[in-house]
């Protein structure tokens, strides 16, 4: 502070329109011509007439970079490799606005200004309660700085609010996916995709609602023919890791689908499903997605609808995910209804539906009309197809609780799917049975098949009473099919 007096504290604070005329003879009359600095900037903190970050680069003699856009900077808010963010203000109107600024590191780098500058332009485009505000973007013209006005956020991002609460009830964490979610099918139906979900970019307002920020690595595609712009866009090493595992094209949609689940996931148990890492390689290896381990009923209490829902986002497979952000808010909405109505896990353990289906996979079109018929005598909504893999797909659209599958028909086809079923039945159903029959020249494959409590084997001969018999153990319930 020796290196300034007030009188050039005063002249440098109005040059830089920090201070008009009338607050610093308002200020004077207070402390008189020449008050002492520690004095008058512990009073301009307390009055808000300044900030301390303005005063900080007042101190240090900087005569620029006050003012961005016609906005007064007031002090910065975060900052990474790529830029800096600040609060700032428009001293015609009061609003408050946050200003992304381009690190001038970057400010010859024609791709990391083209990237820049697109963030704001989409931004512009994406006007949604979900999707933080883009305001303008420019380069100052004096400076040469490239920046993004946005709108403020009170609140923080995600990632902070993780760090204090740790988890959120599944209704919460709904509510806030349902939010994103309504964002992605926003700018999906404007034809963008994210590109680059994660906690950092999802910022939680006072009021408890989700807003997605930073489009800038955002995918612009043709919405008809699935073509995208041919314009050169970086992908974030996460996203590019999943679409080499998956064999799909930059800005699928059905990635940005996989990395919300992701942190819904996250936002249900408190901890990450994907491996963590700062190593480029590590994070574009194929198998830190196949290690992923599916979100189970043993590590949230939440109904079977929202388990699944995880699980469905962060499948692997592309074709098994939603395809589509309106498919995703459709299962959000069923899912957060259950919860409304009073479903939990613990009561779904409680009790079976009082009327049980049962889908067979039997190829024998003869067996297949006496299957059903004996089973529907026995009460049960009978499903049957030929196909195993009909069995994977029509469980994950809509569970059933009893599976028989045939392979002494179907052959060896038929294990894979009932060993998948199986397995998926075990993280988010607490009523269900799942039987495969083997003929007596198969009893050897009983080693290889991979069973869970809620499976089991049986080997002909075999009657439909002992079926159904094993099934009622199996699924635990004491009604009558």
């Amino acid at each position: 502070m020796e290196s300034m007096d007030a009188k050039g504290f005063f002249a440098l604070a109005q040059n830089n329109n920090l201070l008009d005329h009338a607050q610093i003879s308002e200020v004077k009359s207070r402390h008189g011509e020449n008050p002492d600095l520690k004095t008058l900037f512990r009073d301009l903190e307390r009055t808000r007439l300044l900030t301390a970050w303005q005063l900080e680069r007042i101190l240090k003699g900087e005569t620029d970079g006050y003012q961005l856009g016609g906005y007064l900077i007031l002090y910065k808010i975060s900052s990474g490799s790529f830029g800096r963010v600040y609060r700032a203000v428009d001293p015609h109107t009061g609003r408050i606005v946050a200003i992304k600024v381009l690190r001038r590191r970057h400010s010859e780098d024609k791709l990391r200004i083209d990237l820049f500058m697109r963030e704001g332009k989409v931004g512009q485009n994406l006007r949604h309660t979900n999707i933080v505000e883009v305001l303008a973007v420019n380069q100052d013209p004096v400076t040469g700085v490239y920046f993004i006005v946005m709108e403020f956020v009170e609140g923080e991002n995600l990632r902070e609010i993780m760090k204090i609460r740790k988890k959120f009830s599944p209704l919460e964490a709904l509510n806030l996916t349902e939010n994103m979610v309504s964002g992605l099918q926003f700018a999906y139906s404007r034809g963008y995709t994210h590109r680059d979900i994660k906690l950092t970019n999802i910022l939680i307002s006072a009021s408890g609602v989700a807003k997605l920020v930073d489009f800038g690595l955002a995918k612009y595609f043709d919405a008809q023919t699935g073509k995208d712009d041919g314009e050169r866009v970086d992908r974030t090493v996460d996203y590019a890791g999943l679409e080499r595992a998956t064999d799909v094209k930059a800005g699928d949609v059905r990635s940005d689908i996989f990395f919300t689940g992701v942190v819904l996931f996250e936002m249900l148990t408190g901890k990450s499903p994907i491996e963590m890492t700062r190593d480029r390689r590590a994070r574009m290896l194929k198998q830190r997605f196949e290690n992923i381990h599916p979100l189970s009923r043993k590590e949230v209490n939440a109904p079977a609808s929202t388990i699944g829902l995880v699980n469905k986002m962060m499948n692997l497979n592309p074709e098994s995910r939603f395809q589509t952000p309106t498919q995703v808010l459709e299962a959000l909405i069923n899912a957060r209804r259950d919860i409304e109505s009073g479903e939990t896990g613990d009561s779904d353990r409680a009790k079976a539906p009082s009327v049980l289906t049962i889908f067979i996979v039997e190829a024998d079109t003869k067996l297949q009309d006496a299957l059903r018929q004996k089973f529907r005598e026995l009460g049960y909504k009978v499903l049957i197809a030929a196909d195993p893999q009909r069995a994977v797909d029509r469980f994950r659209a809509q569970p059933y609780e009893c599976l028989l599958i045939d392979a002494g028909s179907t052959g060896i086809d038929g294990i894979p799917s009932f060993e998948q079923v199986l397995s998926e039945a075990n993280l988010t159903h607490n009523h269900f049975a799942g039987i495969v029959l083997l003929n007596e020249d198969q009893a050897s494959m009983k080693k290889d098949i991979s069973l869970t409590e809620q499976g089991a084997i049986l080997v002909r001969p075999v009657t439909l009473k002992q079926v159904h018999n094993k099934l009622q153990e199996l699924i635990g319930s004491e009604i009558s099919a």
